[in-house]
């Protein structure tokens, strides 16, 4: 066999003495250059997509007009609301009870009771959480236009709720002027409040409450997403649950604070409740209207821990798909409880009234992983803000976009499917206890 041909290699040679590769220092530049852009263009691209959806054009559905724009304007309606309630003749009452610290600001209950026989009660409440009071005052508006008509004057009373955190709703923010979450906020006792405990916040308190002002948006959003794997490997996803979700008594900066006290917005309740409960009424129906947990295409009737029927037997009887009682797997109790402290009372007032009282709540993040990711990034965010402050203008109007998108979308499709959703879980509830015909 031939041998093959071979050519002398000359040896590598390294770079001249006091020469370098510009490779390096163009890689450097390239890559400090990404850096630069994706820092300042990255904030802009974050808040076009934080803004909410444009109004729809004229001509719209006739159920997005039930969706107020302000809290000035949404109370205006409520009160103006007064004048469609004739046939009640002059039993009807408009109390307005100044809360919040600012003027301007009141608590509004419309009561219109029944004009011969104290048989039914049906209550409405809205904006426990601030921010949420723009959909339960759609839901309001609603009742009052269509399901009014419906009801026996004679035998059938309502007391309406507007704003129960006013504040909150003028300032989109979940809390209420202290800082202080009225639906953990509810006891029967006044000591109840200092013996809450809640071990699994004191883990995660670090990850939710945060020491310093928010900066540059990008760069807060990586860190977000960093600490959030940590946190889920060292203590698990469950922990982050139970941290929120059960309220705390121990930070007042911190999310889901429960007060040390009765705060005034829910006296004004508890005497609301009380008074219910001490009318005479047969039935009493309480429907409190929230934002933000479920499914984003359906709302949720969420049962007080005193409901003893099923999830099918209550689906069922209410005709209605999602109803979570607590058999239901993805059920969860809280403290402070504005429905279970309506069931309190009426045992401690020895009441004889038949009463149901429940939530209606409107999905808004969805209930995969991307939404509830989403769903605490923005509480911890929103929080954040407001007891730290943000040293860029525009992270701040993201957290602020992004927070009042949470509670009360923008968007068209989801609002005609609260609108309908709400009509069909109010008849369902009102034709099983008896207060409107079948």
């Amino acid at each position: 066999m031939d041998r093959l041909p071979t050519r002398q290699v000359e040896p590598l040679q390294s770079p001249p003495t006091g020469k370098k590769s510009k490779f390096p220092i163009k890689t450097a530049g390239i890559a400090l250059a990404i850096v630069l852009l994706i820092e300042l263009a990255g904030p802009q691209v974050l808040l076009q997509l934080s803004k909410p959806k444009p109004a729809p054009a004229q001509g719209s559905p006739a159920g997005l007009s039930y969706f107020p724009d302000s809290y000035e304007a949404s109370r205006q309606r409520f009160i103006q609301g007064k004048s469609t309630l004739k046939s009640y003749g002059s039993g009807i009452k408009l109390t307005s009870y100044p809360v919040g610290g600012e003027n301007g600001l009141y608590i509004d209950a419309m009561k219109a009771d029944a004009t011969k026989t104290m048989q039914n009660l049906i209550i409405l409440t809205s904006g426990m959480h601030g921010v949420e009071g723009y959909v339960g005052s759609a839901m309001i508006e609603l009742f009052r236009n269509e399901f009014m008509p419906k009801l026996d004057p004679t035998t059938t009373g309502v007391i309406w709720v507007h704003a129960a955190n006013p504040w909150g709703m003028k300032h989109n923010h979940r809390y209420n002027e202290d800082h202080v979450d009225l639906n953990r906020n509810f006891f029967d006792q006044p000591d109840a409040y200092g013996k809450q405990q809640n071990p699994s916040y004191q883990v995660m308190r670090s990850f939710l409450e945060k020491p310093s002002p928010v900066g540059n948006a990008v760069n807060h959003e990586v860190a977000f997403f960093g600490d959030l794997i940590g946190e889920i490997i060292r203590h698990g996803t469950g922990t982050i649950s139970e941290a929120l979700l059960q309220g705390q008594y121990e930070n007042p900066q911190g999310v889901y604070y429960g007060g040390a006290k009765a705060e005034r917005s829910t006296q004004i309740l508890q005497h609301i409740y009380e008074e219910a409960l001490n009318s005479g009424y047969a039935r009493i129906v309480h429907v409190d209207l929230h934002t933000g947990y479920g499914p984003r295409d359906q709302m949720s009737i969420f049962s007080a821990s005193k409901e003893t029927m099923t999830e099918e037997q209550a689906s069922q009887a209410f005709q209605y798909p999602l109803v979570l009682t607590p058999t239901s797997k993805d059920y969860y109790a809280t403290s402070g409880d504005n429905t279970e402290y309506f069931y309190t009372l009426k045992q401690r007032l020895q009441s004889s009234a038949d009463l149901y009282s429940t939530t209606f709540e409107f999905g808004t993040m969805g209930v995969d992983t991307w939404g509830s990711v989403r769903s605490l990034r923005n509480t911890i965010d929103e929080n954040s803000l407001y007891a730290n402050g943000s040293t860029s203008p525009i992270t701040e109007q993201i957290i602020l976009n992004r927070y009042k998108e949470m509670f009360d979308p923008s968007d068209a499709e989801w609002r005609l499917k609260a609108v309908a959703d709400f009509r069909q879980a109010m008849s369902g509830v009102l034709k099983y206890k008896g207060m409107l015909a079948k």
